[in-house]
């Protein structure tokens, strides 16, 4: 039985990688209390312990806005700790998963990014997550690197939950409708990873959820129409909602590499659906 070490294993992607692990991996799940991504000593203890044959890196700073006025802690866990990660891993002979992200690209294309298309972030955090993509690629190791975008989950705070929550609240919401790309179900994200590693792959692959190219809007949408309260919700700008941090206006990302390895996901329209079952049945 092969031992897996997942890192972030309390997050909104660590949980649901955690809790689809096939019956062949043995799971150790170390959240950031015990399993500290920044504390190189920590985290090599951990592996000379556990000895495992793959560690899944599911820590990530998030917070986008912030990391414009503090990129030294955003390059600090998205590059730094995950270079030092890569250098033990590759010590040991482990093989590494580690999640990246749409905001790698510029934002100008039009039509999906392929895993080959040049990066070009235009935000800290974007800025971050390549260093950290890089850093890993130069560290000895053979990374399986995965980007994906928007991602949505039971266990922490998203787009679709803020949604709902508004929708659910009868609270008029203005959303964005001119930035795109495609949101993705953590479960079904979580699913694809463990059939990747299956594989034995590695290098860079695309995933996300499958079906039309996505904005903010169109996603809102979908939430309030669920929830009943399609009236209050009204389109805006990028212009019209400015933010510490720019994003990129079109980040949707080609995932024809992940379907040629025989692995598609399902349309976002239903996994957000799946989705939103979930969030009604919890809501009183």
């Amino acid at each position: 039985m092969t031992r897996v070490v997942v890192l972030g294993a309390r997050g909104m992607l660590g949980t649901d990688i955690v809790a689809t692990a096939p019956d062949e991996y043995r799971v150790d799940a170390y959240g950031h209390s015990d399993g500290d991504i920044t504390d190189t000593h920590a985290i090599a203890r951990i592996l000379t312990a556990a000895r495992p044959g793959v560690v899944i890196n599911a820590t990530a700073y998030t917070q986008v806005d912030r990391a414009e006025q503090d990129y030294d802690a955003a390059a600090e866990v998205n590059g730094s700790a995950v270079s030092r990660l890569g250098t033990l891993c590759a010590d040991r002979g482990v093989r590494i998963v580690h999640f990246s992200t749409d905001y790698v690209f510029r934002g100008d294309a039009r039509q999906p990014y392929s895993e080959g298309d040049p990066a070009d972030p235009v935000n800290a955090y974007g800025r971050s997550k390549l260093a950290g993509e890089q850093a890993l690629n130069a560290s000895g190791a053979e990374p399986l690197i995965l980007r994906t975008q928007w991602l949505y989950g039971l266990a922490g705070r998203s787009f679709p939950r803020t949604m709902w929550e508004r929708a659910m609240r009868r609270l008029a919401t203005r959303v964005v409708s001119d930035q795109f790309g495609r949101p993705t179900y953590t479960l079904d994200l979580a699913r694809a990873t463990w059939d990747l590693v299956r594989q034995g792959a590695s290098g860079v692959f695309h995933v996300s959820n499958s079906g039309t190219d996505a904005s903010w809007f169109d996603v809102a949408s979908a939430v309030f129409q669920t929830a009943g309260a399609a009236s209050l919700l009204s389109a805006c700008t990028t212009a019209d909602y400015p933010t510490p941090a720019r994003r990129p206006a079109y980040s949707v990302m080609s995932t024809d590499k992940l379907a040629r390895a025989g692995i598609t996901l399902a349309p976002w329209q239903d996994a957000l659906s799946r989705y939103l079952a979930l969030l009604s049945a919890e809501t009183p």
